[in-house]
């Protein structure tokens, strides 16, 4: 018999498991402050630095040179540049986005991109996630005559490089950066008014940015708490009220458009799309979605992607189950790495493969596209194992190496594939991080489930990591009736009871060998949505497993 909680006695349940005790720490969690009312140094922001790129900025302007801002071709670096473009090109026309091609330039500032802006008469650029590790680069552009402003959220090393001014912050991604400083530009108005542009051509009030926060805060995997909850909350507000045609487009390209938008929709529907042109296209026309005023053009562009995406995930799924075939010749118990290579593999996709691969297997995963000179390489994680440390000491077998503790990429020359492969496979990693553990806040009864139950929960959204979605379990429920349900036949449709409260329970994809019509009782652990399929909303269980 479970212990008869309340709804009260859960709700401080979730509190506690999210690290929120004080009366401060929840009252901010339910009533985040407004992105615009938060601090500078709130977020490790230093004013005296956002005068110093405002300053350099302005004189630039005012000598009418050529600014760049050099952005990357994930969400986050797209929405970045899309907001500090927006921003400056509302006063001072000679500036220019320039978003790196995967394949020509690569990961991050490089040399080729750095050329290609110095080309056109570059004398100021403008990083945007990415360039607080990049020292060579930025002294490459210094050497000839471009100043450089750095707007980053990645980990920098221990020696800071030679630019003119470094904007840097861990606590929120690069579009949120890029919020911050396009504020304190748009507070220097008139004062800042830059020379090209014309009075009223302001964009609007900040908030116009909160829908672009929200898709690069979501999309880039940060942890939706204290700064980047505000931005997830306002943001998916504004994102559900947004007037950008592009988005308006993809929106109702991805078949979400009588929904509310939710975090889900934002890092499942909406920025697998956004990513697709970066994987295996030019991720500019992406950019071009978020920044076009014209609804035909928006139109296109949003058709071109979604189909960029299908492509996307057909050759996913053809290559994660050329990987998983791969492991599968593997003698038992010798990889707790998995390393998988192959010159079939897209390098604009192998994040994907390498992180399907962690999905599976629950092991630290590497997927390499083996090239004809240079091979190219990325790698996912699992928590307590930080996968950018163990690589960094590897350095001298790799050209470039970056990331993070759960993601990383690298590169080396193909020459030495072998010797990559044997010194990479030699890691020891604690078996105790390798037992995926099922996250369940509360056990509970059925009883307490009902839809003024949910409105509760809901106040916990947006949901992400540092704030996932609750789950709870229930024992020995009872089996009424079950049901396959789905275009493919491979989800389960059930009404689960405890005896005195039934209701109903969808199972995705539930495992193989799971047979409702010789099982009588389950013990789920779930989540709770609300189903208005039949028009009236009802409570089910979305089943994630069962306790075992």
């Amino acid at each position: 018999m479970i212990f008869a909680m309340t709804t009260d006695d859960i709700i401080k349940i979730l509190l506690k498991n999210r690290g929120l005790t004080n009366p401060e720490q929840i009252e901010g969690f339910f009533h985040s402050p407004h992105p615009a009312d938060i601090p500078l140094k709130s977020v490790g922001l230093k004013s005296v630095d956002i005068q110093k790129a405002i300053t350099l900025i302005r004189r630039h302007s005012r000598e009418n040179h050529q600014i760049y801002i050099y952005g990357d071709y994930d969400v986050d670096g797209l929405c970045a540049t899309a907001i500090l473009w927006e921003t400056i090109y509302a006063h001072y026309k000679n500036v220019h986005p320039h978003i790196p091609h995967r394949r020509e330039e690569g990961y991050g500032l490089s040399q080729k991109g750095i050329d290609h802006c110095l080309s056109s008469g570059a004398k100021l650029l403008i990083t945007v996630d990415n360039g607080v590790v990049a020292h060579d680069q930025i002294a490459y552009a210094k050497k000839h005559d471009c100043d450089v402003i750095v707007v980053d959220h990645h980990e920098k090393g221990k020696k800071l490089p030679p630019a003119d001014v470094i904007l840097h912050s861990t606590s929120t991604c690069a579009a949120g950066l890029a919020y911050f400083l396009a504020s304190e530009i748009q507070s220097k108005v008139p004062p800042l008014r830059l020379r090209g542009g014309r009075k009223g051509e302001l964009p609007e009030e900040m908030g116009k940015y909160l829908d672009l926060v929200s898709l690069a805060v979501i999309c880039d995997i940060v942890p939706l708490i204290e700064v980047n909850r505000s931005f997830a909350k306002f943001g998916l507000e504004a994102l559900n009220h947004t007037r950008r045609p592009g988005l308006l487009a993809l929106i109702e390209v991805s078949g979400i458009k009588e929904f509310g938008i939710t975090s889900y929709h934002v890092g499942f529907i909406l920025g697998p799309r956004l990513n697709a042109a970066g994987r295996l296209e030019h991720a500019l026309d992406s950019l071009r979605l978020l920044c076009t005023t014209d609804p035909v053009k928006a139109g296109e562009i949003a058709r071109n992607l979604n189909d960029i995406n299908s492509r996307r995930q057909d050759l996913t799924l053809k290559s994660v189950n050329h990987a998983i075939n791969k492991l599968t010749c593997l003698p038992a118990g010798t990889a707790n790495l998995l390393v998988v290579s192959d010159p079939s593999y897209d390098e604009g996709i192998i994040g994907l493969i390498a992180a399907k691969l962690v999905e599976k297997y629950y092991r630290p995963a590497i997927a390499i596209s083996v090239g004809e000179e240079v091979s190219k390489a990325s790698a996912r994680s699992v928590p307590g194992f930080h996968i950018t440390e163990y690589l960094q000491t590897h350095t001298q077998l790799f050209s470039s190496v970056g990331g993070h503790s759960m993601a990383a990429g690298f590169s080396f020359s193909t020459s030495d594939l072998n010797l990559v492969l044997n010194s990479l496979s030699q890691v020891s990693v604690s078996s105790d991080l390798l037992v995926k553990k099922s996250r369940i806040d509360a056990e509970i009864n059925l009883s307490v489930l009902d839809l003024d139950f949910y409105l509760r929960l809901s106040e916990f959204a947006p949901f992400g990591l540092g704030n996932p979605q609750p789950i709870f379990s229930t024992p020995g429920l009872k089996i009424i009736s079950s049901r396959i349900v789905g275009k493919t036949g491979k989800h389960l449709k059930l009404i689960l009871s405890d005896g005195t409260v039934s209701l109903p329970a969808i199972w995705f994809s539930p495992p193989d060998d799971f047979d409702p019509q010789k099982v009588t009782r389950i013990s789920p652990y779930y989540s709770l949505q609300v189903d208005s399929f039949s028009g009236r909303p009802t409570l089910q269980l979305q089943i994630k497993g069962l306790v075992k």
